[in-house]
This record gives structure tokens, sequence and C-alpha cells, in this order.
């Protein structure tokens, strides 16, 4: 129970963090166009909380907590153009204000991973004994080994370090060990036997048991810590597109329900893992966000681009309706995602 209740706890503030600084993007840039800006939305449908009113905006959290919105005057279809609203300025100064929202979620992913480097360190070429990742199917998962698990002896001789410990697993191709472990302050003993695989980077036929250990992690300056945040930036939109334009997608996209769960085994792991997870979300939603797809911050930089092109704005009739469309199938998207993350819960596919 306790679990859950912090699982519930840090997927708020994940949540809170990531909508705020992304509809703090397109806040902060129509305020610098002084265009006029009802309500700052944490949330959708009708309101729960009204929290406080600056100038003429309205901070509100609604009913349903899966996202928020900036509404700012003149930006619905067919609403009258006013000085101080959206639909009466610039294409240029329209399309900052939407590109706003995206910029500010890879920022916020950026920062953390820098903040990362900083506080806990970044991975060193060293590994620990703690296991990191476990493969199904292997003689670590079969054995019962789990990530967080630390082993402290095989056959009896107590390990120096993790280097000792592969270089013990994988002179053991075929040979049964018997394997110390410590787990949440508790010590228990299990048995595997390595099989025979390769490693890159090392000749011949080695011992695996399956699972990755998780790296030695070392204290590094606001420099390092800057190009790895960088480095770890990229690699995460290079994932992000990867997938999107994948023939797995469909294997490897998932819902709310599957961010709920991967928050739970995050928060088993600790702070770090939480961070990481709040790091990756915050990237994938800028990344996400920029689809040209209507609702979508991509779909309205669709339009503002064909409205360029035509030399006029498209009619309201015709956007709304475009919009209901793109809004209809991404709901019935997030409601197909929630079955198949509820199935893959019931049948244990769910990555761990």
């Amino acid at each position: 129970m306790a679990h859950f209740v912090n699982t519930v706890i840090v997927f708020a503030l994940l949540l809170g963090a990531l909508v705020l600084f992304h509809e703090f993007g397109h806040f902060s840039v129509a305020k610098l166009f002084r265009m006029k800006v009802h309500e700052f939305a944490f949330g959708f449908g009708p309101i729960l909380a009204r929290l406080f009113r600056r100038g003429e905006t309205q901070f509100n959290i609604r009913v349903v907590p899966l996202g928020g919105f900036v509404r700012i005057a003149g930006m619905e279809p067919g609403e009258d153009e006013v000085p101080d609203g959206f639909n009466s300025r610039p294409i240029w100064q329209r399309s900052l204000v939407i590109l706003a929202g995206p910029f500010m979620s890879l920022v916020l992913g950026y920062l953390v991973f820098v903040m990362m480097g900083l506080v806990w360190g970044i991975a060193s070429d060293k590994v620990s004994t703690t296991i990191g990742q476990v493969s199904t199917g292997t003689p670590a998962a079969g054995a019962g080994l789990k990530p967080g698990d630390t082993i402290v002896a095989i056959n009896g001789r107590r390990l120096s370090g993790g280097d000792d410990m592969l270089t013990t697993i994988r002179s053991s191709a075929g040979k049964d060990l018997t394997i110390r472990i410590r787990r949440d302050d508790e010590t228990r003993t299990v048995r595997a036997t390595p099989k025979p695989g390769t490693v890159p980077g090392v000749k011949g036929k080695v011992g695996l048991l399956g699972f990755v250990p998780e790296p030695v992690m070392e204290r590094v300056g606001i420099i390092r810590s800057v190009e790895w945040g960088t480095k770890q930036t990229m690699r995460a939109i290079g994932g992000i597109l990867g997938t999107l334009f994948s023939k797995k997608i469909a294997q490897d996209v998932g819902g709310i329900v599957m961010i709920g769960y991967m928050t739970g085994e995050m928060v088993k792991e600790g702070v770090f893992a939480v961070f990481l997870e709040l790091a990756l979300l915050s990237v994938m939603l800028g990344i996400i966000n920029l689809v040209p797809w209507p609702i979508l911050d991509g779909g309205h930089i669709l339009f503002l681009m064909v409205e360029k092109i035509r030399g006029k704005k498209m009619e309201p009739e015709r956007l709304y309706a475009i919009q209901s469309v793109g809004l209809a199938v991404l709901v019935f998207l997030a409601v197909f995602l929630v079955y198949i993350d509820v199935a893959r819960i019931a049948t244990g596919s769910l990555p761990r």
C-alpha cells in the first residue's frame, strides 16, 4: 500500500512538472508578445480548483489530470480577432508561441540530465556487483535474480568488486554456481549455470548469466555534466524518433497506464531512476508534440504553414472539423493504448 501511495504521488509530481514546463513555454512567449492569456490550466474538463489569478490570467486545476493547456485570447477557430489576441498576430509570432512548448519540454529534459550528472555523477567504465537489468529467459531470470540485487559471493568466495564478479562468471560456462546475494537487507542464496555466449571485445565463448550490472557512478563537474546531458538528450531524441519510424512501434509504444507502471518500477529503484524517467518523458513530450497532427503543436505549425502558402487563414469551420477529427483519433488511440497496457500487465509482458 505504501508503494502504491508513493507511486501515485511521484506520478502526480512528474505529470505536474511536465505540464508546467511545456505550458510555461507557450505562456511566456505569448506574454512576451503581449498576447492576452485567459487561463493556465493543469488538466482538462471541468474546473476542480481555482488556484490564483495574476493579471488577466486565471491559474486552475481541472478534473482530468492528463495534461494541460494555455488559453490565449483569439486562438480558437472562429473566435473574433482582437488586438491582443493570438490570431491577430503575424505568423512568425504565432509560430514561436506554438514551438515554445516543445522547446521547453526539451529544455527540461536536458536540465534534468545535467543535474543528474552533477548530483549522482555519470557512469564510468567500471561496473558494480549490483544487478541493473535482467533479461527474460536467461539463467539469471530462472534463478530469480532481480534488478537491485547485489552479488556478495560466488561458490563461497567473497567478491572484491564488479570486475571480479564478471571474471568469475565468464570463466564458468556450463558450471553450476552458488550465488549469494543481498536483497532488501536480507541475504539469500540461489543457483545458476552460465550459458556460453559472446561479449563484444572479448575473444571466444564466455559464460553469461543474462544480466547487466549497474555501472559505478563517477561524480563530475559542470563541464562534463553539460557534455553528458547533451549526449543523453540527443540519444533520447534519436531513440524516440527511431521508435516513431520503426516497424515495431506497436510493440514499443505505451499509454498512460504504461507510464504509471514504469513510474512504480522507477520508485522501487530510487530517486535517480525517477529523475531519469522525468528527463526521458519530457524529451518524449517535446518530440511527440512536434508531430504534424491536428490538436498537437506540430499540427498548429502545419496550419500556419498552409496559411502562409495560401496567403489567408483557413476557414474556421474547416479548421474546427479537422481539429475535431484529430482529437477523436487521439482519444481513440489513448483508450486503445490503455487496453493494450492492461493486457500487457495481465500477461506479464510489460518491461521490468
